[in-house]
């Protein structure tokens, strides 16, 4: 987690080129609005494919005309977790002042797991504390009323 003065297009270009690649284990999205011509932020997924569970990150930009989209974004980057890669579960590290990224994951069905003392230090020196966010595929699934996928069929 960083804090950036700013994210430009050069980096969020070489950024998403990287990450699209369908090697490794990190994802990331662009987050599109319909009217726009620019991407209004990301959405990544950290870890995929290891014992333990992947981290959602995203970035959205401070656009009007993206007001909302970051909600529906993380969403539908938590379900491709849990429906396409088969996480186990997912969690996040936010930063104790940000209420909006609080609020977005409480929606979700997410529950606060911890906080981390003076885990960040930003630019200007300041520390701050940085809380830990997660939710099993279990605790997706009865959010949204998905089923659970059906076992995979036995050799034989």
């Amino acid at each position: 987690m960083e804090v950036r003065d700013s994210f430009a297009e050069d980096n969020a270009k070489g950024w998403t080129n990287a990450a699209v690649a369908a090697d490794g284990e990190d994802r990331k999205w662009a987050i599109e609005v319909e009217g726009l011509d620019e991407p209004v932020g990301f959405t990544a997924l950290y870890g995929l494919f290891r014992q333990t569970a992947p981290e959602l990150g995203a970035l959205i930009g401070d656009n009007p005309g993206a007001r909302g989209v970051g909600r529906e974004a993380e969403r539908l980057t938590v379900a491709k977790a849990f429906e396409e890669f088969g996480a186990h579960r997912v969690y996040g590290r936010i930063p104790s002042f940000n209420g909006p990224a609080k609020k977005a994951v409480t929606w979700q069905g997410w529950q606060h797991e911890g906080t981390m003392k003076g885990h960040i230090r930003r630019p200007d020196g300041e520390i701050i504390d940085c809380e830990i966010w997660g939710i099993t595929a279990e605790g997706w699934r009865e959010r949204w009323g998905v089923d659970a996928p059906d076992p995979a069929p036995a050799d034989g």
